[in-house]
Order: structure tokens, then sequence, then C-alpha cells
């Protein structure tokens, strides 16, 4: 069973936010999902199959790559009774995204990729089978760090993942170690003593390179890239939007691998800015495979957001 969550009344169009790795559903900001919902849409947010609430599965039988789950994403979409959905993905949630445009086309109407990339890997030091570029000294610090002095108690696991976060947010952007950490825990919680989220990490090295197949993808595409992204540089933005046959591509100058809470107004306005433009873009009526996405190269930047709330 999958865990799921809606906001907004059930009639509207549906948006289904995908989070990447083992993060669970929740780190979708309650603000975003909200906001998204008061602007018509009714927005599901959901945990992975082996992470949050959802069901677990034996680490020692688990043989499972991204296309599971792309499978387990189309089961929430018809579960809910839902004819199609805006597909949001975040990070290996992209990459899900990408999947599940592929293999079940029908349920797509519309996708949004924040700091995705066609070809990743669970392992953080081996470089991407394209060519891309791999994760970069921040975030292979942190890692290394980890290995070299693995936490061992509750709190020391809360700050590691809080200095995780720290990295994946980036430099550029504010970051509200109170937020952060209360996500943290939160998530322990919720996960009752059973962290089987390295599953994930696997699914990603199971996962072959998408970069030859996204260009079949058929519905409109929207690119969110941050300039500062440490673990997939902004090469692979630019290679989802030359690749996806009508993507476009949206540079955030301040932005690292993840969007603080505070800049949730600025994900609503490109989310719902695009779904605004791809309800006058029917699937299948884009242009075809290998022509190309567009450059936003004004891109968006920490001018477009309203001062920090948190």
């Amino acid at each position: 069973m999958l865990w799921t969550e809606s906001f907004g009344r059930s009639a509207d169009p549906a948006i289904l936010l995908v989070m990447g790795g083992p993060a669970q559903g929740i780190t979708w900001p309650d603000a975003l999902c909200r906001m998204l919902a008061d602007s018509g849409y009714r927005v599901v947010r959901y945990d992975h199959r082996d992470v949050g609430l959802s069901t677990k599965t034996d680490s020692r039988l688990s043989c499972y790559d991204l296309s599971t789950l792309a499978g387990d994403a189309a089961d929430v979409i018809t579960g809910l009774g839902l004819a199609s959905a805006h597909v949001v993905g975040q990070s290996a949630g992209g990459i899900v995204a990408q999947l599940l445009a592929l293999e079940e086309p029908s349920l797509v109407r519309s996708l949004v990729l924040l700091s995705c990339s066609p070809d990743a890997n669970g392992d953080v030091h081996l470089p991407p089978l394209t060519g891309l570029p791999g994760p970069e000294r921040p975030l292979l610090d942190h890692v290394a760090a980890l290995n070299d002095n693995p936490p061992t108690t509750r709190a020391a696991r809360v700050a590691a993942a809080v200095r995780g976060w720290r990295v994946l947010v980036g430099a550029g952007a504010p970051f509200s170690e109170t937020y952060w950490r209360d996500l943290v825990e939160r998530s322990m919680r919720r996960e009752a003593g059973s962290d089987l989220g390295s599953n994930h990490l696997r699914a990603l090295d199971r996962t072959p390179p998408l970069t030859a197949r996204i260009g079949a993808i058929r519905v409109p595409a929207l690119v969110v890239h941050g300039r500062r992204d440490t673990v997939f540089p902004l090469a692979h933005g630019e290679t989802l939007a030359r690749e996806i046959a009508a993507a476009r591509l949206v540079v955030v100058d301040e932005l690292g691998h993840i969007f603080p809470p505070q800049w949730c107004p600025l994900v609503h306005g490109l989310v719902t800015r695009h779904l605004r433009e791809a309800g006058a873009h029917p699937a299948g009526q884009v242009r075809s495979p290998g022509a190309g996405g567009t450059s936003d190269r004004r891109g968006a930047t920490a001018a477009d957001v309203p001062p920090a709330a948190l």
C-alpha cells in the first residue's frame, strides 16, 4: 500500500507530486501544496514504496528499478480514480516522471522536472554513463564525512540529515535549520524504525540512462534547474530541455538541488504558468522528437521571491 495525501477539491485537475530518492512525500512543503490547491488543482503527494508510511519490502529480495516506481505512480493516479494528472517530479522523482510519461503516456497531461536528469547513479562516485558531469565537491565531501564517521545515535542522525539538506539547498538560497530539523524528525517518526531508502539508490543504479528515449515524450515539459545544483549540475537540465520535444528550461541562479520552503511562491508561479500553457497543447500536438526544447535564459532569481517567511 502507498500512503497518499490530497489537497484541494476532487473535481479539480490533478497534480501528482513525485519526490526524489528515499525522501518522503511530506518533503513537498505543505505551503506549496496549499498554494497549488488554492489555484484550482487537486494536489496529491505520496510516499514511494519502502519510504515513510508506504509498504516496506524485504531488502534481501528487492530488485526493482525506477520503472517499478513509475508503475507505482501510475497506480496512485488510477487508484484515486483519476484519468490523468500533471506530474511534477523532484530529482530522481523527475526520472520516475519521465518514465511514467514514456510508459503510461495516457496518464500524463504535462511534466514539471525540478533539479532532474536523464542519467543518474545511486553511487555519487560513479560518473553518469552519458558523459554528463557528476556531483560536485560539496556533496562528495558530505558523503565522505558520513562514510568516515557514520552517525550512531538518533541525535547524530538528525544532525547529519540536517547538514545534508543544507548541502542540497545550497549556499545561495535561504536555509531555516528549524524547518529542516522538524522535517527530519517528522520523517524519522514516520519511518517507525524501518529505513529501506537504500533500495531507491540501488533502483537508480538499475535504471539505464533515458537520454535516447526522452525524445518520445509527447507532452509539454517545464525543466527547472538551479545554477548551483551540486547533485545534477546544470548540464543535466540543459540536456533534458534539449532532448524533450516540447520542453522549456528555466534556470534559477541561486538554487541548489532542493528549493527551500521560502521559495514556494516562485515554484508555485512557475508550475501554474506551465500548467495553464500546457492546457493549450493537448498530448500529441507538440514538435516532433528531436526538435529540441527552448531555453529561458532570463531564468528566475531570488528577486522573484517574497521576503523569507521562515
